[in-house]
């Protein structure tokens, strides 16, 4: 057996190589697209782009490896059938499931190492990712523009431009919502205008032609005034962007290792807890306050009246203060959940797909590429479907983030037992005369008590 099952781990390991060299190859494909733009049209240094390849990279490993395992499972299990050696293994008392035993081990492994991959690497690469990625928008203003969408890449600022040109930095039909601490908020718009980052200052600056402001009152909308202007500039200062400055604090959510993840749900829960204390605090007073006696003046007076409705508007406010935050700390549990449970599911997805693809393989007998790529897109677009469909029911709260999870992993799951049984006690595949059977065994159960 041991000869047999380093038969097995020797066949397998030059077609994931392969596997994974091709879905790599596909994924940087279309990651090298985006990035050398930064470099033909925004003129981003090489090296700066160079380092965001390389922190790119941990993802689409993460990413390429659960199809890497199904790809070469299909392709070596398929060379298997092909070649009689699953029915030379069966005529010396080896079942399949037994053959199935050293690949799946193997997977299993390196599940083990991408879960702590995708735990102690992968969150780190992301945010140096995120932090290159924000010191590049804002020391090259023009690698963050795009014509005809609104950018919200500057603090303090939303854009929209109608149109780019990347050699000259001049912009055209320029729309700016600016957002001033302390301020008005005020809307400009312009017909053309220009950007620059100025180091010295440590700055970025629109400058604008021939525009006009809008300024609105947010308290008293009807007062609104207009001015129109042959040149108006907007700095931006105190950006601390210089390449290699580690600015950047505040994580996402695939920026987080798994002890972040729980820290991160221990605080929302504090704040949940602490909501739903004050709501109670609230309440509690406004009953309480019924029941004390008091002494009433015969008149009741104006005063009196308006400091009561004060008192009670307090309330309403502070009662739906809390209720936000109730609802926002709600969400936030709910996608830190899916995020930890997705530091799982992904990568034991490596395991699942050997136990989808071996015993597809060898029902197929094909062990070429075509088929192997062809079957694998299939399912890895239905795993795909279940994985981005259920983390959007989990964030929304519809099901819970393990059932989001791992429903994709689950559906897999059965289809990986079925066909195993199918190969493992069948010479070959018969379909799903399985499913027609019990089809029709449950429509003459239905006459029969119908006809009664």
């Amino acid at each position: 057996m041991k000869v047999l099952d380093r038969y097995i781990i020797r066949e397998l390991i030059p077609p994931f190589i392969g596997s994974l060299t091709v879905i790599l190859f596909v994924l940087i494909l279309d990651f090298l697209l985006k990035i050398l733009n930064l470099i033909i049209a925004k003129g981003v240094p090489v090296f700066a782009v160079g380092k965001l390849f390389v922190y790119n990279l941990s993802w689409m490993f993460l990413l390429a490896m659960p199809m890497a395992a199904l790809m070469a499972s299909l392709m070596v299990f398929g060379k298997f059938s092909q070649d009689r050696e699953i029915t030379a293994a069966k005529s010396l008392g080896i079942p399949f499931w037994r053959m199935l035993i050293p690949a799946a081990f193997a997977m299993a492994l390196l599940s083990i190492v991408m879960i702590l991959f995708g735990d102690k690497i992968v969150p780190n690469t992301n945010f140096e990712s995120k932090i290159l990625f924000s010191q590049i928008h804002r020391k090259k203003p023009m690698a963050v523009l795009q014509a005809r969408i609104f950018i919200d890449e500057f603090p303090g600022i939303v854009l929209y431009i109608d149109r780019i040109d990347d050699k000259s930095e001049k912009l055209y039909g320029v729309t700016l919502y600016e957002k001033r601490t302390g301020g008005k908020p005020r809307t400009i718009t312009a017909p053309e205008g220009e950007i620059h980052y100025d180091n010295d200052a440590d700055a970025i600056k629109f400058t604008l032609y021939n525009g006009v402001i809008h300024d609105i009152d947010p308290d008293d909308p009807t007062r609104y005034t207009l001015a129109e202007f042959d040149k108006q500039v907007i700095n931006i200062s105190d950006l601390g962007t210089k390449l290699g400055d580690a600015n950047v604090k505040h994580r996402g959510d695939r920026e987080l290792s798994i002890a972040m993840i729980k820290a991160k749900i221990v605080e929302q829960e504090t704040i949940l807890n602490k909501s739903r204390q004050r709501i109670r605090k609230i309440i509690t007073g406004a009953i309480d306050s019924i029941f004390i006696p008091r002494r009433y003046n015969s008149k009741l007076t104006s005063s009196s009246v308006r400091r009561a409705m004060i008192i009670e508007r307090k309330r309403y406010i502070e009662i739906r203060k809390m209720k936000f935050r109730i609802k926002n700390a709600l969400y936030r549990i709910r996608k830190l959940a899916t995020e930890h449970q997705k530091k799982y599911s992904l990568p034991l997805a490596c395991l699942i797909f050997l136990l989808v693809g071996a015993p597809v393989g060898a029902w197929t007998r094909k062990g070429g590429l075509g088929i192997a790529v062809g079957l694998s897109f299939g399912f890895f677009l239905l795993y795909w479907a279940f994985l981005i469909g259920g983390e959007e029911l989990a964030d929304r709260g519809i099901v819970s983030p393990v059932v989001g999870m791992w429903s994709g992993n689950a559906v897999l799951f059965v289809i990986a037992m079925i066909m195993l049984y199918r190969v493992t006690f069948e010479e070959r595949f018969s379909g799903f005369g399985w499913l027609q059977k019990f089809i029709q065994k449950f429509k003459n159960f239905r006459e029969k008590r119908f006809h009664k």
